[in-house]
């Protein structure tokens, strides 16, 4: 997905001879960063290698099912490979060893923690009630046939396979040396020539290499693998990896060596297992040296303890030096042969520090080492020149000099001393501001925050018993979790707990999606040419250096679009139509002005990069890239979507009624989907002018018109076909058909099928995002914070268009579960000079949501009451059980006695706060478009098949349609198979979206069911003791009609209804350096009978963690200039990891709540809970307050902006 080692997908087992001990170790490496050439004499063992359905399945593969711990799929190999390795790994791990080497595995769809808690059942010390849960190892696995054995899922390779390796591709050269005296021979050999060493390839993940013409490939080299511990001194080879480092650091921590423990513990912030797994020392500080704004972590610490380089040449002649002038040292055709680090003495204090984003697998806003030697640890005198080293400040920064000289000599307990110190480094630190990197004040802050915690780390006995908090880091526990649901064993299958029916084919790598369909014939692969800027107008483009490149087949632009150009048509209700490719006025940046055709995905991207734009005006106009550049300067951008007439006289009687008035804004901006799998598409040409089509799509009916229209051909003409999708949110509602429209009409003029995957980068350039959005509000409240009068105006940036609005929504949810009666909502589009946004999971009810929370939040601050009593005082007195949840909630949360502890915390600490807070939800949902299924039994064994106009993409459709079916028709689970989703049996089918697909599709099944028992009721009333095949058969010789078929339409049976839900978090947050982590989310949810269980609790639970994405730590960053996205990789774009979800995770269903309104009594769960996941931004507001109050002596009410990254919030 990323092709950069950050999401985890594409993890496979390697089984690799160590150079040094000649032992064979297996580990897990990210194949997207491993040259084939680089795998000579390794084993690789893929996800389909460790189990499948014909030889079985391994026991990670079906304990990930069995937990439910796969919705989408697209996640679940690399997850099942990263376990598969850590039980390879020699060792049995524990629970919180498996729990801590995730954080390269990245998942939109669970919340992880199902994924989490099947894997620890596997551990060494899990507990009896998870290892009572694991998968029977007999069920799953088979005996191998060739040793009689279980089979093991790979075979042992030839002993006979040559040491070096001499291979030429592409117009480069690669080379596998094993030897220092081979190495050096490469090296001279390769005179001038743009060279590489390769090693672990993790910089490919950072920084991508161009021109390279000589690989040498130098993991063989058993001197730089090699580890010495000598009395007084360790060497490594520059090669050891960083996880052979790590676990020898941790090995020999004790006496003169103590120290590098926290050398261990620093490393396992680095990236990611598989990352570690490969990367090397050398390679880390090659980095560094390469690009000196890299944060490096080994640079920073080793610099800090003082390490050395040993560097080698090409004629073997060695030379020892510092990091810090390793930095500047001309490096070509030399290599880091090892790195040396001395004993330190007892009165040495050593301690690092990393800050990010996230908690795991996340390059460092401000990382730092200090090491200094003291005269006693009592005095804490300062001997010597300390060594305090900073990453991430600039690129010519490295050691604070002036303060490690203004230390020499100085008491730590000194309190001028440490003033002094403090002024000094303030006025060293300069840090620069490269976007998208964090702001220069909040890293110079950082900075000093960590000097300042690790004085108060030094001797805690020192320090008052509040301010210790300040020296410690956060510990997150081992994460739990808890759900509490009802079933009726009577329905079973129908509302039974059970895992997905996809479960088993995609933990094992076998559940197909888009880009597993195999290639056939004559294929070609497609890539898009994106503008580089967001304004001004086509001059040219220019192809010819692309389509001189060997195997480029073609280059298409709007030109070719001779029948249609659009994706969005009028007649499917869209009011701009936007192009497929642009025609001349670039609208963003991103926007895709050309496709390049290509013999393979590789060289398509690489010539789309080729092609020439040139514009009219060689000056950039400066795009419009806010919502707050729009609303300074007004005119045409705005455009009024809705206004509430208002009554002046009624308002200014209310204004007079009102014991507090307050005026405040709230501005929520955009987030991006992060599907695992990218946008993509399948364009096949076949007989009779007709095209077979593979989308990435959650609309067929669309996508099916969009193709016809430019390929000016019939609909009927085109087969769009879906068996799944690798996470939607709503990406992929409209955004497919650009790229289906696109490849059609290339495979059209080619007469060839035309294949695109977007990368990452371009997907993110290319797709609108969530939409964001402003209010401006005023407020009336009484004493007791009931609203008098409420007066909000929208602002929503709808990017370039203003298609796929949701602000009816953000409306209605503007309401929550309050009295309204005195709301006045108006709301305005704003056009910007951005991707068109659209769709994205809970749509405008989640910001709605939270602009009436926050509002909720602001009274209370104001007014100095609690929040939740604000929130009580305002329900409105309807018919519904809000009040009842909310108090049940509490109940089973014990909130108040933890809002006492709380209390306590907070007063007996400084520089650690909690916080905690309870937001209350009302979603109203109804039903709308159509939604086919078809039913068919076949009278050979009276096993039945389904489609659906539904498209499945991890919210467990076709489990609950199964399990609907199952139960109607009275027959096994297993003897039910869902098909594809297609536009023949589907046709005309509305997008999948709003959490309504899963109900609709459930309903026209089951009325299918129906048709279809009522039709066999005159056969078994004649054969009362039949069984379900000799029915069958009977209704077949009678030429009845097996098939059944039924539209779905908001006509039907069910009625408009509300959820309910409620939800409290509990966060704890590190003061000094603004980290913070998730202790306790308690969330209780009204879902009806489910019809299945553990879907519905996996939709909430992975909605929640989005959302607390959304509002934690993702963030959208462009550039100012030329208006493009600038953090387009999960190197720069942070969704939660496992590490950030909370630590203790409880999911109740509201008991005895059948849902009358709705499809078999259930009720929709896949986007509510999203609305929730704002508690976690009130929660850390709470912990806020309280530090405010300890700094400033008082509490008043602080907005803590929708971005609560902690770039944020530490400046205040």
């Amino acid at each position: 997905m990323c092709a950069e080692g950050g999401c985890g997908a594409c993890i496979v087992s390697a089984t690799v001879e160590h150079p040094v001990s000649k032992e064979r170790e297996t580990k897990a490496v990210n194949s997207c960063l491993v040259p084939v050439f680089s795998c000579h004499g390794w084993e690789i063992t893929t996800i389909e290698g460790i189990g499948n359905r014909m030889k079985g399945y391994h026991q990670t593969q079906a304990q990930l099912a069995k937990f439910n711990g796969t919705q989408c799929g697209y996640c679940s190999p690399g997850m099942v490979m990263n376990m598969y390795n850590l039980l390879e790994g020699g060792h049995a791990p524990t629970m919180a060893q498996i729990e801590n080497s995730f954080g390269g595995n990245l998942c939109r769809c669970t919340g992880y923690r199902p994924i989490l808690d099947a894997f620890k059942a596997l551990a060494s010390d899990a507990t009896p009630e998870l290892k009572a849960s694991c998968v029977d190892i007999e069920e799953v696995y088979k005996i191998c046939k060739k040793t009689g054995e279980r089979c093991s899922g790979k075979c042992s390779i030839p002993a006979d396979l040559p040491k070096s390796v001499a291979l030429s591709t592409g117009g480069a050269n690669w080379r596998k040396v094993n030897s220092l005296a081979e190495l050096r021979d490469a090296l001279v050999n390769v005179g001038e020539t743009p060279y590489k060493l390769v090693a672990g390839n993790t910089a490919e993940g950072v920084y991508k290499s161009e021109g390279i013409k000589e690989y040498i490939d130098v993991k063989g080299v058993p001197e730089l693998r090699s580890i010495d511990k000598k009395p007084g001194a360790i060497t490594l080879g520059g090669n050891v990896t960083l996880t052979e480092a790590m676990n020898f650091f941790a090995s020999v921590s004790e006496n003169e060596f103590k120290y590098v423990n926290q050398l261990a513990t620093h490393i396992d912030w680095i990236a990611n297992v598989p990352v570690r797994n490969a990367g090397t020392l050398a390679g880390n500080l090659s980095i560094k040296h390469a690009h000196h704004e890299f944060p490096s972590d080994i640079f920073t610490t080793f610099e800090t303890v003082g390490a050395k380089l040993n560097i080698m040449d090409a004629v073997g002649d060695v030379k020892t030096v510092t990091l810090a002038d390793y930095l500047v040292l001309d490096m070509n055709r030399k290599f880091i042969l090892s790195i040396e680090l001395s004993k330190k003495g007892e009165n040495h204090r050593f301690r690092s520090f990393k800050i990010t984003p996230r908690a795991q697998n996340a390059h460092a806003y401000v990382n730092a080492g200090f090491c200094f030697e003291f005269e006693d640890t009592k005095a804490w005198k300062v001997v010597g020149q300390p060594r305090i080293v900073f990453g991430g400040i600039a690129p010519s920064f490295t050691h604070a000099s002036n303060i490690e000289s203004y230390l020499t000599g100085k008491n730590l307990l000194d309190s001028a001393a440490i003033s002094g110190a403090f002024a000094e480094l303030g006025r060293q630190l300069n840090p620069d501001r490269v976007l998208p990197d964090a702001t220069a004040e909040y890293r110079k802050n950082l900075a000093q925050a960590l000097f300042y915690k690790f004085l108060l780390g030094l001797d805690p006995s020192k320090v008052s018993d509040s301010q210790k908090s300040g020296g410690t880091n956060l510990e997150r526990p081992l994460s739990t979790g808890k759900q509490d649901f009802d079933t009726d064993k009577s329905l079973y299958p129908l509302n039974e707990p059970i895992p997905k029916i996809e479960a088993l084919a995609q933990c094992s790598g076998e559940a197909e999606f888009v880009n597993d369909i195999p290639s056939v014939p004559g294929e070609v692969h497609a890539a898009f040419v994106l503008s580089t800027q967001a304004t001004g107008t086509i001059a040219n483009i220019d192809p010819t250096e692309a389509l001189a490149m060997p195997g480029v087949v073609g280059f298409f632009k709007h030109t070719d679009m001779v029948h249609y150009n659009t994706f969005t048509p009028p007649d499917f209700g869209y009011a701009d139509q936007e192009e497929i490719f642009c025609s001349g006025n670039v609208k963003y940046a991103g926007q895709a002005l050309g496709l390049v055709v290509a013999e393979t995905r590789e060289l398509a991207l690489k010539a789309a990069d080729k092609v020439k734009v040139e514009y009219k005006n060689s000056t950039i106009t400066k795009p419009v890239i806010s919502m707050s550049e729009v609303l300074q300067n007004a005119g045409s951008r705005i455009h009024p979507d809705d206004k509430e007439e208002e009554n002046e006289d009624e308002t200014a009687s209310h204004r007079t009624k009102a014991a507090k008035i307050i005026k405040g804004d709230f501005e929520i901006p955009k987030q991006y989907h992060l599907t695992m799998e990218n946008q993509s598409c399948l364009v096949l040409p076949k007989e009779d002018d007709s095209f077979d089509v593979f989308s990435t799509t959650q609309w067929i009916d669309l996508g099916q018109a969009v193709v016809a229209r430019c390929l000016d051909i019939k609909a009927s003409k085109v087969n769009m076909s879906v068996r799944r999708l690798g996470g939607g949110y709503g990406a992929k509602i409209t955004r497919p058909s650009q790229l289906a429209g696109a490849c059609a009409v290339a495979s059209q003029k080619l007469n060839r099928a035309v294949r695109m995957v977007m990368p990452m980068t371009a997907n993110m350039e290319l797709a609108g995002k969530r939409f964001g959005l402003r209010n401006e509000y005023e407020v009336g409240v009484d004493e007791k914070g009931k609203i008098e009068y409420l007066q909000a105006k929208f602002f929503q940036d709808s990017g370039c268009n203003l298609n796929d609005s949701p602000l009816r929504s953000t409306r209605e949810h503007f309401n929550n579960c309050y009295d309204s009666t005195k709301f006045k909502v108006e709301s305005q589009q704003i056009r910007t000079d951005t991707a068109s946004n659209t769709w994205c999971r809970a749509p405008g009810t989640t910001e709605g949501v939270a602009f009436i929370e926050e509002i909720m939040e602001r009274i209370a601050g104001e007014t100095k009451l609690d929040p939740l009593a604000v929130r009580l005082a305002n329900l409105h007195n309807n018919d519904n059980p809000i009040a009842e949840m909310i108090a049940e909630l509490k109940r089973i949360s014990d909130f108040d006695a933890r809002r006492a502890k709380v209390n306590e915390f907070n007063a007996a600490n400084r520089w650690k706060k909690r916080g905690m807070s309870l937001v209350p939800m009302q979603y109203p949902f109804d039903f709308w478009g159509n939604h086919p299924a078809i039913v068919s039994i076949y009278q050979s064994d009276g096993s039945v098949a389904i489609s659906h106009g539904g498209i499945e993409m991890g919210q467990g459709m076709n489990t609950k349609v199964a399990q609907v079916a199952a139960h109607i028709l009275g027959v096994p689970l297993d003897s039910i198979s869902v098909k594809p989703s297609n536009t023949l049996t589907s046709a005309n089918a509305i997008v999948t979206g709003g959490s309504l697909g899963s109900e609709a599709v459930s309903y026209a099944t089951m009325q299918c069911c129906k048709e279809l028992l009522k039709r066999l009721q005159p056969i078994k009333d004649k054969m009362p003791n039949a069984s379900w095949l000799e029915l069958i058969k009977n209704a077949h010789g009678k030429q009845i009609d097996l098939v059944a078929t039924y539209m779905f339409t908001p006509k039907d049976n069910v009625k408009r209804y509300n959820i309910w839900g409620a939800a409290i978090a509990e966060v704890e947050v590190d003061i000094l350096t603004g980290e913070k982590q998730i202790l306790r989310v308690d969330l209780l949810e009204d879902a009806g009978q489910s019809m299945s269980p553990m879907v519905d609790i996996g939709q909430i639970e992975g909605a929640f963690v989005m959302g607390m994405g959304y509002w934690l730590t993702e963030e959208l960053i462009h550039d100012p200039t030329t208006g493009r996205l600038l953090n387009t990789r999960t190197w720069n774009y942070k969704v939660p990891g496992a590490k950030d979800i909370p630590a203790d995770f409880r999911v109740t269903f509201r008991k005895n709540a059948k849902n009358p309104d709705g499809v078999l009594q259930s009720k929709a769960t896949g986007e509510p809970p999203l609305n929730l996941s704002i508690v976690v931004l009130f929660a850390v507001s709470d912990a806020l307050r309280s530090a405010r109050k300890d700094a400033a002596g008082d509490d008043k009410y602080h907005q803590l902006s929708k971005k609560c990254i902690i770039v944020k919030w530490t400046r205040d």
